[in-house]
């Protein structure tokens, strides 16, 4: 189940440079993270228990959440007055106490991005997460300090959140499959991922027991804030299926180049984690698309060497404030 919305307390309250009537607050939800928004002045004080609601819930459709009708009833992160507003927060409405998951309660599910015709396709089946786990990166927003105290000990690198469509693409034993983010989908020649697949004889050149994940990017996709002028794929995780596990950040390039594929843009290789704050982080993110004008969706940072820190996967993303969809 999708944890969007959280009972958060308000820690801080800062006034926001030109602005008469709005304040920036930060809030914490217990294991739902720490976050930034913005408020009307005098609306909550330092202390305050309220309802949390974090990026891509879609909100019900009431009176309540009128306001938000220009933005589709959908939560997106993005600065206001040069301030970072990542969440919505409202007063609190139902029972709860600090860190609780009311996403039921209020009634929120979670926005997904609309698939490509080009992706669509009658499906084999669900996405079969008895192999594979499904790409899900977390917010840094929600990280604890033991996976921060982690990542500053080794080295990192980090990769541009491309703006696509993720998919991923499989081999078990005389079984290959090709999977948009929530099904695995038949064989057809007009599915997308699966002229990905033949133009890079994926299915044949694919060793067995491995899964690769990717973005597919390009016209239609989105609205293709990369300008691109054709299709295709941009590797960013391999998983080994029988160990079950991520392979390491010089075995993905190394696939790669043995399946002749592109791997997402690389920001930083090999370096020393030099972020001290949650502002430099955000800082971080911002970036345009090569040859572009356009805001990058943010970016991915992990481990050179893969690491797993209380059972999760040591890799988070920051999205850029600036991106606009």
């Amino acid at each position: 189940m999708n944890k969007l919305v959280y009972v958060g307390k308000i820690i801080e309250i800062k006034e926001i440079e030109g602005a008469d009537f709005i304040v920036s607050v930060t809030v914490v939800c217990g294991s739902g993270g720490k976050w930034m928004g913005t408020v009307k002045k005098d609306m909550f004080k330092v202390g305050d228990l309220v309802e949390v609601y974090l990026q891509d819930s879609l909100l019900p459709i009431i009176p309540k959440f009128e306001f938000t009708k220009s933005f589709g009833y959908k939560i997106s992160m993005k600065k206001f007055k040069g301030v970072p507003s990542e969440v919505l927060i409202m007063p609190l409405s139902v029972e709860g106490q600090l860190g609780d998951d009311i996403t039921d309660v209020t009634n929120v599910v979670k926005y997904n991005k609309p698939i490509s015709a080009s992706l669509s396709g009658m499906a084999r089946g669900s996405f079969p997460t008895h192999l594979i786990p499904k790409t899900d990166e977390p917010n840094f927003q929600t990280l604890n300090k033991e996976v921060f105290d982690f990542i500053r000990k080794t080295k990192f690198y980090s990769t541009v959140k491309a703006d696509g469509s993720s998919g991923t693409m499989y081999r078990d034993g005389d079984h290959f499959g090709c999977c948009s983010r929530n099904l695995e989908m038949k064989e057809r020649e007009e599915n997308l991922l699966w002229k990905l697949a033949y133009r890079y004889d994926l299915k044949s050149k694919l060793p067995d027991k491995r899964a690769i994940q990717f973005e597919v990017v390009g016209p239609s996709i989105q609205s293709n804030k990369m300008k691109l002028i054709d299709h295709d794929l941009l590797l960013f995780n391999v998983w080994d299926i029988e160990n079950r596990k991520y392979l390491n950040s010089y075995d993905v390039l190394n696939m790669a180049d043995k399946l002749g594929i592109k791997h997402v843009s690389i920001i930083e290789w090999n370096e020393e984690f030099k972020f001290n704050s949650d502002d430099e982080l955000r800082k971080y993110a911002e970036g345009v698309y090569p040859n572009t004008k356009n805001q990058r969706e943010g970016v991915v940072i992990r481990p050179m060497i893969e690491e797993r820190i209380g059972g999760e996967r040591v890799s988070f993303k920051v999205i850029n404030l600036l991106y606009k969809e």
